[in-house]
C-alpha cells in the first residue's frame, strides 16, 4: 500500500470521529483576532496568531517537499484564508574538496484555504520560486562580524556568485544549474482538528501533505510525489497571553536521488515555540526547529580527535521569529527573521519573513 494512501487514511480516520464531537451550534466561528480581549475565550488554547509559516529556504532543500509548524486551529464552516508568504535567503556553505552551497533564493508562496465544519480545512499552496547570487553576501559578513558569529571564510569567495554543486563519497558528481525564477511544485493540504484543548490537554490538530511535480523542468526538482503527515499542538499557560507550540512531522520522499545528490527517503521534522499576545492586535512569535539530515553524505565530516563530529549530525535547525499584526477584521501582516542554529553547511545563513493573509 502506497504511504501517501496511509497517510490520507490516518487523517481520515483521526479527524472525523472529532467532527461529531460537539454541536455545531456551540463551536466558535470568529476568528480570535477579530477578538477583543474582553471577548476572546479566556482559555482557548491557541493564540490569535500562531507560528510563522516558514519551511526550509536552503537551495537543496527545495529540490522535494519540506514541512512547517502551524497553529492547530481550524478554519470555520465555509471560512476562507488568502495568504502571501515571502522569505528572502542566503546560504553559504562549503567542503573542501566535497561541496559547495553559494547560493541566495527568494520565494513568494500563495495559499489557499477552506474550512468545512469547523474542524477540517483543505488548502493548496503555489511558490513562486526565484534562485541566484544575490545581493546579500557582505550584509551578512557585516551580521556576522558584530555579532561574533562564523563566517566560514566567507570574505575570502567571489561575493554574490551562485554555485551549487558537490561530490558524493564514490565520486560521483552533481551541479544545480538553474538561476532565474518560475513557479515550483504545488502542495495540497488537508487537516482536521483533533481537539479544541482544555485546562489540561493541548488543542489538537492532524495534517496530511502532499508535493507534486508541477515545477517547471529546469529548476531540476524531484519528480515523484511526497507524503508527509504533521501534529501540531497548542497549549495555552493557565489563562495568560502566552501560548506555547509544538509540531511533530513524518515525510515520505518518492525519490532518493536528484540530479546525482543522495537523500535520505525518510526525514522527522520536530518544532517548539511560543506567541505571547501583547495586546488584542499585537503578538511576538518564535519558534525554533530541527529535522533530521537530508543528504545522505554530501555533509560527512570526519571526527576530529576530542572534539567529535564536526557536523553535528548534519541536523537541520533555525529559528524564526518576530511580530504579527491584526490591524483590521480579518487581515494579519508578519515581520520576522529567519537564522540558522547549529550546522551552517546544511542550512540558509540568514533569511527576511514578510507575510499577509486574509480571512473572509
Amino acid at each position: 500500500m502506497k504511504p501517501a494512501v496511509v497517510l490520507c487514511g490516518a487523517l481520515l480516520a483521526a479527524a472525523l470521529p472529532a467532527c461529531a464531537e460537539e454541536p455545531s451550534a456551540g463551536r466558535e466561528r470568529t476568528p480570535a483576532w477579530e477578538l477583543s480581549a474582553e471577548e476572546a475565550p479566556p482559555l482557548r488554547q491557541w493564540g490569535r496568531l500562531g507560528p510563522f509559516e516558514v519551511r526550509d529556504p536552503y537551495p537543496l532543500a527545495q529540490l522535494r517537499h519540506a514541512p512547517w509548524a502551524r497553529s492547530p486551529r481550524t478554519l470555520g464552516h465555509l471560512q476562507w484564508e488568502a495568504a502571501v508568504r515571502a522569505v528572502w535567503a542566503n546560504s553559504y556553505g562549503f567542503r573542501s574538496g566535497r561541496a559547495v552551497v553559494d547560493a541566495e533564493t527568494r520565494t513568494l508562496n500563495l495559499s489557499l484555504r477552506l474550512g468545512l465544519l469547523d474542524r477540517l480545512e483543505f488548502g493548496l499552496l503555489v511558490p513562486y520560486e526565484w534562485r541566484g547570487g544575490g545581493i546579500l553576501d557582505g550584509f551578512i559578513e557585516g551580521f556576522h562580524e558584530l555579532f561574533g558569529l562564523p563566517e566560514q571564510n566567507r570574505d575570502r569567495r567571489k561575493r554574490d556568485r551562485y554555485l551549487v554543486a558537490g561530490s558524493e563519497p564514490d565520486g560521483s558528481a552533481s551541479r544545480l544549474d538553474h538561476q532565474g525564477d518560475g513557479l515550483g511544485d504545488l502542495t495540497l493540504e488537508a487537516r482536521g482538528l483533533l481537539s479544541r484543548g482544555g485546562p489540561l490537554l493541548p488543542a489538537a490538530a492532524l495534517t496530511l501533505r502532499l508535493r507534486l511535480p508541477s515545477a517547471r523542468p529546469g529548476f531540476q526538482f524531484a519528480d515523484g510525489v511526497d507524503a508527509s503527515l504533521a501534529l501540531d499542538l497548542s497549549k495555552r499557560i493557565a489563562a495568560s497571553p502566552v501560548v506555547l507550540y509544538a509540531s511533530l512531522a513524518y515525510t515520505y520522499y518518492a525519490d532518493a536521488e536528484v540530479v546525482g545528490l543522495r537523500l535520505m527517503r525518510h526525514r522527522l521534522f520536530f518544532a517548539a515555540g511560543f506567541e505571547w499576545e501583547i495586546d488584542a492586535h499585537i503578538s511576538l512569535v518564535a519558534h525554533a526547529w530541527v529535522e533530521s539530515r537530508r543528504e545522505r553524505a554530501l555533509w560527512d565530516d570526519a571526527n576530529v580527535p576530542g572534539i567529535g563530529n564536526l557536523s553535528y549530525g548534519n541536523y537541520v535547525s533555525y529559528v524564526a521569529a518576530g511580530f504579527k499584526f491584526a490591524p483590521t477584521k480579518g487581515l494579519a501582516i508578519e515581520l520576522g527573521i529567519l537564522e540558522n542554529l547549529l550546522d551552517p553547511d546544511v542550512t540558509a545563513d540568514l533569511g527576511w519573513l514578510l507575510n499577509a493573509s486574509w480571512r473572509f
